[in-house]
């Protein structure tokens, strides 16, 4: 009971001050987003300037700042930054809030089909503040129609994923496997990648990756990953949300500040507790 993993969204108003020096506030390499099942009749052969206008519908600004308290920064990449290869900024005004606009790209890529989006979370973490004030953004915004589809246990929420169940649009969250950009893409994005449970594919970012992973250097694998990320802002195959923080906290027991690592996790080796 010395330390917990994280502090529920309806305290992170008050855990700072409650806690004092022993609230633990910290990013981590780590990236929400909503992603579109694009095997699913909606999506399927959707143009990607209507998931572009869903993005710029949402005020990830506001979100993040009032319901999440600003424990979370908004995304501009889908890389997290810290990462070798984050260029800040990569996505450029496609994940700037825009109503107009989010309207106008979604008019001229025909609309979503039946006016209405389901985001799909599961119910036993505290995703249901965030999902609502998401889809509220985007129903106030652009007219579109958008509701949670909660899932009883991040168990069951992965098997729709995996049975592609998923109705509409699913709440996706990445975690670094290795501080390098590619890790950020082609892992989720790849046409036959493990992480890829969309249904999204694409021929040439498949060949880009393909190719960078056998450059001569790592700058080279970076810069060429960066390029492919360029093909994604214009596909859309998530929406990238926001980035992540550690929001955790500790007792008296701890003896000085728990160290965590780049993928949100304690150094529990370097932790010590006060004996008796």
């Amino acid at each position: 009971m010395d330390w917990i993993e994280k502090v529920p969204t309806t305290a992170l108003a008050s855990y700072k001050t409650d806690l004092g020096d022993r609230a633990i506030d910290q990013p981590y390499s780590a990236v929400q987003s909503i992603v579109p099942a694009f095997y699913t009749k909606q999506f399927k052969d959707i143009d990607p300037k209507v998931i572009q206008g869903l993005s710029m519908a949402i005020d990830r600004q506001t979100i993040t700042k009032t319901v999440l308290q600003s424990t979370r920064t908004p995304a501009d990449s889908y890389v997290a930054p810290g990462v070798l290869g984050y260029k800040k900024g990569a996505l450029g005004d496609i994940v700037k809030f825009d109503p107009a606009q989010a309207k106008k790209l979604i008019q001229e890529g025909g609309g979503v089909p039946g006016n209405k989006i389901q985001i799909q979370y599961n119910a036993d973490q505290d995703h249901k503040p965030w999902v609502d004030a998401v889809c509220n953004s985007i129903r106030k915004s652009t007219g579109v129609e958008c509701t949670g589809d909660p899932k009883p246990t991040f168990q069951a929420d992965l098997d729709a994923r995996d049975a592609h169940e998923v109705k509409s649009m699913y709440r996706g969250g990445w975690v670094l496997d290795y501080p390098v950009n590619s890790n950020f893409m082609r892992d989720l994005y790849g046409t036959k990648s493990a992480g890829n449970t969309s249904g999204y594919s694409n021929k040439e970012f498949d060949k880009l990756s393909s190719e960078a992973d056998k450059a001569g250097s790592i700058d080279e694998t970076v810069k060429m990953y960066q390029d492919a990320e360029q093909l994604l802002a214009k596909d859309m195959p998530a929406i990238p949300l926001w980035v992540y923080k550690v929001n955790s906290g500790q007792s008296t027991k701890i003896l000085g500040k728990i160290k965590y690592g780049q993928d949100g996790d304690p150094i529990f080796d370097s932790i010590q507790v006060k004996q008796k």
